[in-house]
């Protein structure tokens, strides 16, 4: 849009009210989530804060959707923590997740600038409700050892923090517990009291102020100071500094966890473009959100997504323009610039109640419930994401989980559906399954395909047709009003049943042929086999080139008698 001194104008008597109020909520919402998501991924919370302000922003200019809050978010800090498992011992951690962020934006920059973000139409609904309903479990169960003031070991899956747990439940530290119950009770008690008050901060402020009231660090409940803020409490250019070779042990990592982000965004603004009735460009939305994970990782910036959580609240809070979003990452840099050192005073086990409340809400039973009851294949993908996310490595899970998808996609897709299609004494036309030709053996039969002719399909298609060329059959009309794909195994096959059919005496003639497969027949020699005249075009009236075959299926029976007749 070009700006001039009036549209500006305008923005500020007609939307800035809205913009200013929705980004403001959404900043006080962002404060205290940040701050746990980052313990989540494994660094300072002030990390957090930072993710909360430059992808922020990135992700707001350049990106398409008006509404998207891009920033940290629960999954995504899951994930990178996951595929970092490997270096969180390690005292230069930090610089890993930074190096994600930076190769996982660029991973997103190209699945935009490549039409790539296309992938995410592949990416069923089964596998967010399974991954993200295992990713809430898998949180709550890191932040176990948080919630009981104890240091579990690592562990890529929920049996192993467990198990830890269980080893070492002897030295719970019981005040620890005390303080994340009393989080999560008042977090819970926030939420029921009034869904819309920032119930995340105000839990966070009045135990931090508890805590420091009754001193209850002496006592042994750790603070966010115990681990040590970061020395440059400002946002401030920062390269990764990590060898070439770490960087190559990283590209898969990274693109699992661009992958996620391309779900966790596109999933988001889809359903929110639904609501708004916003445009919503899945490549150029991947472009804004490249530059940000990019951008924030050289400015001590974990990986960054688009934030459904927040999306939403913006939304709902009124937001007009991407303006909202911006006004929110500012609103943070303004805290951290005010109040970064109180960040010291927080207690960790309350931070760790706030995470598992926040993270309860990835597990939607009603999503799941619909999910489990759709269809069998929707229960095998959601169960196959669910429980591969728990055991495996999350990068593994999700790449299983899409992969189970186009495995159940190609089944299905596999089977082509055949029926005899009958014209009644009125000129009706009637649908019958096959085995009817069988017992009424008619001369002329109509035979439907509805499916796509690939590898995966043309054996049922052959079988299903060589069981009734030896029924008496005169003249087989193959329509392909419902045929959409035919691939180069389909044509073979298409090939090969016409010459069966010539061995057997069974004239073929094709109709409801659109044009897309009419040029397949013509560029592969089919159509010149068979003979233009035997090719009937489908048009706007259905069972038109159905009535012009028969027409001419009854003339080559005729001809075919006058000829045995001389």
């Amino acid at each position: 849009m070009k700006l001039s001194l009036q549209s500006i104008q305008r923005y500020f008597r007609g939307k800035f009210r809205s913009d200013l109020s929705a980004g403001l909520t959404v900043g006080m919402v962002v404060i205290p989530q940040s701050m746990a998501i980052a313990a989540i991924a494994g660094v300072n919370p002030l990390y957090g804060l930072y993710t909360a302000i430059i992808p922020t922003i990135i992700g707001a200019i350049f990106g398409s959707f008006p509404y998207l809050v891009t920033g940290p978010t629960n999954p995504t800090a899951l994930v990178t923590a996951s595929v970092l498992l490997a270096y969180a011992d390690r005292p230069d951690y930090l610089e890993f997740v930074l190096a994600v962020a930076v190769l996982a934006g660029v991973f997103k920059l190209l699945f935009g600038l490549f039409k790539i973000a296309r992938i995410s139409r592949y990416i069923s609904n089964s596998v967010l409700v399974g991954f993200l309903s295992a990713a809430g479990v898998l949180i709550i169960a890191n932040q176990l050892g948080n919630l009981v003031g104890l240091t579990l070991e690592r562990s890529s899956g929920a049996w192993g923090i467990l198990k830890s747990l269980l080893i070492n439940i002897q030295d719970v530290h019981l005040l620890s517990l005390a303080v994340s119950l009393i989080a999560i009770a008042l977090m819970i008690l926030i939420r029921a009291i009034n869904p819309k008050l920032p119930a995340a901060l105000a839990t966070i402020v009045f135990v931090s102020l508890l805590a420091h009231l009754l001193n209850w660090n002496s006592l042994g409940v750790r603070l966010v100071d115990d681990v040590g803020l970061p020395q440059h409490l400002a946002i401030q250019l920062h390269v990764p500094n990590i060898t070439l070779e770490s960087i190559t042990d990283l590209l898969i990592p990274s693109a699992a966890v661009a992958l996620f982000g391309l779900m966790e965004a596109v999933s988001i603004t889809k359903a929110m473009s639904q609501m708004t009735g916003d445009p919503l460009d899945p490549s150029k939305e991947m472009i804004g959100q490249g530059l940000a994970s990019t951008v924030g990782g050289f400015f001590l910036c974990i990986p960054s997504s688009g934030s459904p959580s927040r999306t939403v609240i913006n939304v709902v809070n009124g937001a007009k323009t991407k303006a909202s979003a911006i006004i929110s990452g500012l609103s943070v840099w303004i805290f951290i610039l005010l109040f970064s050192r109180l960040i010291g005073y927080i207690p960790i086990p309350a931070l760790a109640g706030v995470v598992v409340v926040s993270s309860a809400s990835l597990i939607n039973p009603d999503l799941i419930k619909m999910t489990w009851q759709s269809r069998l294949n929707s229960r095998i993908v959601l169960l196959v994401t669910f429980t591969s996310s728990l055991v495996l490595p999350l990068e593994y899970a999700i790449f299983l989980g899409i992969l189970s998808t186009i495995l159940m996609y190609l089944g299905e897709s596999s089977h082509v559906n055949l029926t005899y299609i009958l014209e009644d004494e009125n000129g009706q036309f009637m649908e019958l399954p096959m085995d009817t030709i069988k017992e009424k053996k008619p001369e002329i039969a109509i035979v439907n395909i509805e499916g796509d002719l690939y590898f995966a399909a043309v054996e049922e298609l052959q079988d299903q047709i060589n069981r009734i060329l030896d029924s008496g059959l005169k003249v087989l009309i193959l329509r392909f009003r419902r045929t959409h794909l035919l691939a180069s195994t389909g044509i073979m096959a298409l090939g090969h049943l016409i010459k069966s059919a010539r061995e057997k005496d069974v004239e073929v003639l094709f109709c409801g042929v659109h044009d897309e497969i009419r040029e397949t027949l013509k560029s592969s020699g089919i159509l010149e086999s068979i003979g233009q005249s035997r090719i009937f075009i489908a048009n706007d009236q259905l069972f038109t080139s159905a009535q012009k075959a028969l027409v001419e299926a009854k003339a080559l029976l005729h001809q075919e008698e006058s000829n045995k007749e001389s």
